[in-house]
């Protein structure tokens, strides 16, 4: 199936990820990676206003939650990804191919959705079995808002302060449910996935108490 063109917002967030070429690790200690991603993220914060709700970096590929004021996600995107590609080489020495194509997204409606969408990015780190809670993953903006002793070189969005409810983060989701939001996350307008047989949407059933 052929995904549709992604909806230009300036009102919504939008799930976006992009992965390294052949999904390969990248060319550098995450760490550095992280450093790298980091000052391109603030630098797009200073240039384009995008709020951040939620990053994680993984070994092969990211997850982010942004919302762009401009309605410019590709614009935004294009920027992030040349310019990380660019880092990347110049610091790992290669000219490799860093992504393996252009990045997908979401746009994401619904503030239950939103909500479980960025309980799913955090909770990448655990499913890959890295760490046991979501909040000790240390390329993650939830690892920074339980360390204040930490500085993000960019801001996370205060509007989401529902996400100091770590332990309804880290009561994860069903293997169904993990799978309705995968599903959601290729559509470019993001809904949950629906049980073949009734049509019903599998909607998570953690209660989040706002």
């Amino acid at each position: 199936m052929v995904r549709k063109p992604i909806e230009r917002s300036l009102d919504y967030f939008y799930h976006v990820t992009a992965r390294s070429n052949n999904k390969d690790y990248f060319y550098l200690p995450i760490e550095t990676l992280w450093g790298i991603y980091s000052n391109r993220l603030a630098e797009l914060q200073k240039s384009q206003s995008i709020d951040i709700a939620a990053f994680v970096l993984m070994h092969n590929h990211f997850h982010l939650m942004l919302r762009t004021p401009s309605a410019d996600i590709d614009k935004v995107m294009y920027f992030l990804m040349k310019q990380t590609t660019i880092d990347i080489q110049k610091q790992s020495g290669r000219i490799n191919k860093i992504y393996g194509g252009r990045y997908k997204g979401s746009i994401i409606k619904n503030e239950d959705y939103l909500y479980n969408v960025i309980k799913y990015i955090y909770l990448n780190p655990v499913k890959a079995g890295i760490v046991q809670k979501a909040e000790t993953y240390p390329f993650s903006t939830l690892f920074y808002k339980f360390n204040n002793e930490l500085q993000l070189q960019f801001q996370i969005t205060k509007s989401l302060e529902v996400l100091n409810e770590l332990s309804w983060i880290n009561s994860g989701f069903s293997e169904k449910e993990n799978k309705s939001i995968k599903t959601g996350l290729r559509k470019s307008v993001f809904e949950f996935g629906k049980e073949k047989s009734s049509g019903k949407a599998i909607v998570p059933n953690g209660e989040l108490f706002l």
